[in-house]
């Protein structure tokens, strides 16, 4: 029996997750990780395998993701965070025949960017707000307060709320230092959530949305309560069809006055927990997709009202926000005592290793709250695939 899967990166929240969803299902965990520390390797599931910084050895990276499933029988592979990408993009340095429920990369490149899911959101007509791509902030039409937005990033990272004039000398610079693109995008004031799906060759197989009642890193989803949406899954369902998707896909949305407005997609999975309690058991179904023996014909829907938060990630985003230590512990109190919601990122009752980096980065924040932007700044440098080193492959 194959009873092993394959990580293919261990710092992001959706890898911690995506153990603490797979604690039952039997499995062991192979992490590829170039931190000994990384909190993917805190779990009673897990084996890290020691490997090169993706962005600065991409092909090195992806001669080890082979030569890994040449000598081990992997039941599949999970994508955790943009890897997947790196996948898709190396398919000539990997086995022909992948377990992995991964889109090929002219699906991901239409949206991957910022800019390429506004304009496919536009040529299918779903709900957006105004946008335009910016290379000047002086030419911008869009009222105050809008977003700038870098063409790529992730956990929040190069976007900029512009309020007033005032704001434009301190992000003018960053436009001009990279080759990076750029857009603004209107701001709109509502419930910020996602809608995830699992598609298979476009047909959709499992969907569920949840809005954010906690922030962490970011101003990202670090509380969660599930919600009933019709129309979030018509528009995911819409978008999933016209590329003829395979595998995850969640789209951020903001939701004001029953109206949903996407703002950004991931064309992979998203920490998959509040799902995973609603219902819906993601990772379950990327891997019998992946082994082409998923059978079940309704869709999955989750069920709404289901709360769920990570502890360690709500602190984080409070120090990221406040870098008050007395802030610190007024989140603390008020999660670990909140009979409404779960614990689904350091769930050490039933993971006790995980209690580890939780003791770490209380210790590290308390100490020193402004720590957290290192902390963070450094945690996204390990899980993130910069759009350049697809180029070098």
């Amino acid at each position: 029996m194959k009873n092993r899967l394959l990580f293919l990166e261990g710092s992001s929240l959706t890898s911690r997750e995506t153990l603490t969803v797979l604690l039952k299902e039997g499995y062991k965990v192979d992490v590829l990780s170039p931190d000994k520390f990384s909190i993917a390797t805190f779990s009673r599931l897990t084996h890290r395998i020691p490997t090169v910084d993706v962005n600065r050895f991409p092909l090195d990276y992806l001669k080890q993701v082979n030569q890994l499933l040449h000598q081990k029988n992997y039941a599949a592979i999970l994508p955790t965070h943009e890897e997947g990408w790196l996948l898709a993009n190396g398919e000539k340095f990997l086995p022909n025949r992948l377990p992995v429920a991964l889109a090929d990369k002219e699906q991901i490149e239409k949206l991957a960017g910022k800019i390429a899911f506004a304009e496919i959101s536009d040529q299918l007509n779903l709900p957006i707000p105004k946008w335009e791509r910016v290379e000047n902030l002086e030419s911008v039409s869009l009222s105050y307060p809008y977003w700038l937005k870098a063409d790529y990033g992730t956990a929040g990272r190069s976007v900029y709320k512009i309020t007033s004039k005032e704001d434009l000398p301190e992000v003018a610079s960053r436009l001009t230092a990279s080759d990076e693109k750029w857009m603004v995008q209107q701001d709109i004031v509502g419930d910020y959530g996602q809608v995830q799906a699992v598609f298979h060759h476009g047909q959709l197989l499992a969907v569920h949305s949840s809005v954010k009642v906690g922030s962490g890193a970011g101003g990202s989803a670090a509380a969660r309560l599930s919600i009933e949406s019709e129309k979030t899954r018509e528009h995911v369902e819409k978008l999933g069809q016209f590329l003829q998707w395979h595998g995850a896909l969640t789209l951020d949305f903001i939701c004001t006055d029953g109206h949903f407005y996407y703002i950004e997609c991931n064309p992979r999975m998203v920490e998959p927990a509040n799902a995973y309690k609603a219902g819906v058991n993601f990772p379950k179904i990327m891997i019998e997709l992946a082994n082409g023996c998923y059978s079940k014909s309704d869709v999955s829907v989750g069920q709404a009202g289901v709360g769920t938060h990570s502890l360690m990630a709500l602190l984080i985003g409070t120090a990221e926000r406040t870098k008050s230590r007395k802030k610190i512990v007024r989140t603390m109190r008020k999660w670990l005592f909140n009979s409404d919601s779960e614990e689904v990122l350091t769930p050490i009752w039933k993971d006790p290793l995980s209690f580890i980096p939780l003791a770490i980065i209380i210790s590290r924040l308390l100490i020193n709250p402004r720590s957290v932007t290192k902390l963070v700044d450094k945690t996204v440098k390990h899980y993130s695939v910069e759009p350049t080193t697809l180029k070098n492959i």
